[in-house]
């Protein structure tokens, strides 16, 4: 058998060996670096993705920080200054309607305008109040939370039962304002759609965070419809973004004709972790 020509074996060469190795590692290589390019691609997107969560999450925040300090403002400014208002023209009613004694209706008149002139202040006292309570920022989350509990009494009727091991203690301000808001929340509901006279609140604190759990014999509902719709009458979807803002989490026990019961946990880690990144 007569041996292949040169030019043959320097084919057959130049197909199985380039640059020192064969074709298949040569492609193996390709896909080994394909992959590699592909992994730090994903990567990049993934710290990116991260990146401008964080960010949101710092632009929400500082949504929230802002609201808060709208509403301490306009508390501030309902108390200070229509409410001062109202007790001046109160108090000269009064005055007036002491003067025209003699006159019967025009004083008669005059003291139900006085009257009149009360039921405002008082409403404008409360509409502050609801809108940034100042024993929160005064006395902590315990006394703002009891006072919660009588005024709802007061307007609505609801019994509230609160249980909580806090003893007076100071929490971070925005744990304090963040359960508040969602307690507040959470009976809101219950006086519009449990149709239920009474509630119970339960806080209490651990190591690592803090937890609450507000619940009611009403009439219940079902949870993933609720948390489904795209119009959340009941704000539920509210409590879990405010909650979920700051590392926090919700759970709903709860079915028709069952009551509900609405399970929180804030860990103290995320929110010290918020305010750095705020």
């Amino acid at each position: 058998m007569n041996p292949p020509p040169d030019d043959a074996v320097e084919m057959e060469s130049s197909a199985t060996v380039s640059s020192g190795e064969p074709k298949e590692y040569s492609s193996m290589r390709e896909i080994v670096d394909s992959v590699g390019r592909i992994t730090l691609e994903n990567e990049q997107l993934f710290q990116r993705l991260i990146d401008g969560e964080r960010r949101f999450r710092g632009l929400a925040k500082a949504v929230r920080k802002v609201q808060e300090e709208e509403r301490r403002r306009l508390a501030r400014d309902l108390h200070d200054g229509i409410g001062q208002t109202l007790v001046a023209l109160r108090n000269q009613l009064e005055r007036l309607a002491q003067r025209v004694s003699s006159d019967s209706e025009v004083s008669e008149r005059l003291h139900d305008s006085a009257a009149l002139t009360l039921l405002a202040l008082n409403d404008t006292r409360e509409m502050s109040r609801l809108l940034r309570p100042p024993v929160l920022d005064d006395l902590g989350l315990e006394a703002a939370l009891r006072w919660l509990a009588r005024s709802l009494k007061e307007r609505t009727g609801l019994e509230v039962e609160l249980d909580c091991d806090l003893d007076d203690k100071r929490f971070d301000p925005d744990i304090e304002t963040l359960i508040f808001r969602v307690v507040q929340e959470a009976l809101t509901n219950v006086v519009k759609h449990a149709d239920s006279t009474n509630a119970r609140v339960t806080v209490e604190r651990t190591e690592v965070d803090m937890r609450v759990q507000v619940s009611d014999t009403g009439i219940g509902f079902d949870p993933r419809a609720a948390l489904g719709t795209t119009a959340d009458g009941c704000g539920l979807r509210g409590i879990r973004d405010r909650l979920e803002l700051f590392g926090g989490q919700m759970e709903l026990l709860t079915a028709p004709e069952a009551g509900c019961t609405m399970k929180m946990r804030v860990p103290y880690s995320q929110v010290q972790q918020a305010r750095a990144d705020a």
